[in-house]
């Protein structure tokens, strides 16, 4: 109970320090408390046992999330994985059926199965995920997110013959192969995929970044969309800016700042173009003065943040699509740590905006662009 109690307290001080909504909050507190009950019946010595990789034909990786940023951060382990056991096949199972399209190009990426959500209130629909999940077999399943009730749920009913994860407290889903996670090779959470390699003797890259490996059809739609948007508004010949204004929580930037960051871009430098990116949660356009472009396909929508000259948003999914497009991408972060979070490549540049007036922004914004 000792135990119990303690688990419960570390993972309410983090929840409390991140300033979640309350929902978002009570649900992180009721998945710690069924954690820490199931680890209670688990034997949770850590086994450090690797995969001999010519074992591996199928492999699963499991990350029921819904977020674009945690699905991209997947993909250095994938291109990896494809670089040393390139016979082998992988399934991905996500959390948000848009956000899988992104991975099923990949070329070692057999399928990308997701999880509809609130799954538990469809009867129907979760035995037939169930169903589903256990019709296949794969060699290796890989428990991307340690104690995470719902990724456990998923490996417990995964027909896997090796099930391997991080060691954690919270573990209860009858794991075959657990390691110590130890020192990690990279800080940035993009790039902490790739500490699973471990377990099949592959060693880690120094130099690695998100990729989402566009391809030529994706790229050619991408720039016919750009030139068609700037010749049917007078604008060709211009350098673009594509500008992203959604993010979670605290982390968005104010329409009012965005319009003031516009602004003194347009004083300061007139052949330039700031081209507004639509979603549902953005309907509509800045202003009268940008130009507004949406695409559901993510995978084109990144390609199209690469034809433009730089791609500028705060800490959000879109922005690390624009790393994994190779698009030139200015971050503004206000609330997360950079060095953890912020756009991964020799080319792009993140800043702390927090102190920084939109006329400063907007400078080092026209200094990325000509760079």
């Amino acid at each position: 109970m000792l135990k119990l109690n303690l688990i419960y307290f570390l993972e309410k001080r983090e929840i409390l320090t991140m300033n979640y909504p309350l929902h978002v909050i009570a649900r992180k507190k009721i998945s710690a408390l069924f954690n820490a009950f199931l680890s209670l019946f688990y034997t949770k010595d850590p086994i450090a046992q690797t995969i001999d990789p010519q074992e591996v034909k199928h492999i699963l990786i499991i990350r029921p999330n819904y977020r674009i940023g945690n699905l991209l951060f997947l993909t250095p382990l994938i291109n990896e994985l494809h670089k040393h056991i390139p016979d082998a096949k992988i399934d991905v199972i996500v959390g948000m059926k848009l956000a899988g399209k992104i991975l099923e190009p990949l070329p070692n990426v057999d399928k990308v199965i997701d999880i509809p959500r609130k799954l538990l209130l469809h009867p129907i629909e979760l035995i037939h995920y169930i169903k589903q999940t256990r019709k296949k077999k794969y060699d290796v399943a890989i428990n991307i997110s340690g104690g995470s009730t719902s990724t456990q749920i998923v490996t417990a009913l995964a027909n896997a013959h090796y099930k391997v994860s991080f060691y954690s407290d919270k573990l209860w889903a009858g794991f075959t192969h657990v390691q110590e996670r130890g020192e990690k090779t990279h800080k940035h959470m993009g790039l902490e995929s790739l500490e699973f390699l471990r377990f099949f003797n592959i060693p880690i890259p120094q130099h690695a970044t998100l990729d989402i490996k566009n391809t030529p059809e994706e790229l050619q739609q991408a720039q016919n969309d750009l030139k068609n948007l700037l010749v049917q508004h007078n604008h060709a010949g211009k350098k673009t800016i594509a500008l992203f204004r959604n993010a979670r929580f605290d982390k968005k930037i104010e329409d009012s700042w965005w319009n003031q960051w516009v602004e003194a871009l347009y004083k300061e430098d007139e052949n330039i173009v700031v081209i507004d990116i639509l979603s549902p949660d953005i309907p509509h356009k800045l202003n009268e003065n940008v130009l507004e472009y949406a695409n559901k396909d993510l995978r084109v929508l990144g390609a199209f943040f690469k034809m433009c000259d730089l791609y500028v948003s705060a800490d959000t999914g879109p922005m690390h699509l624009a790393v994994a497009s190779g698009a030139k991408v200015l971050a503004l972060f206000n609330k997360t740590d950079k060095e953890i979070y912020g756009a991964l490549g020799t080319n792009n540049t993140t800043i702390d905006v927090e102190d920084l007036s939109a006329q400063e922004v907007a400078t080092i914004t026209l200094e990325q662009l000509h760079s």
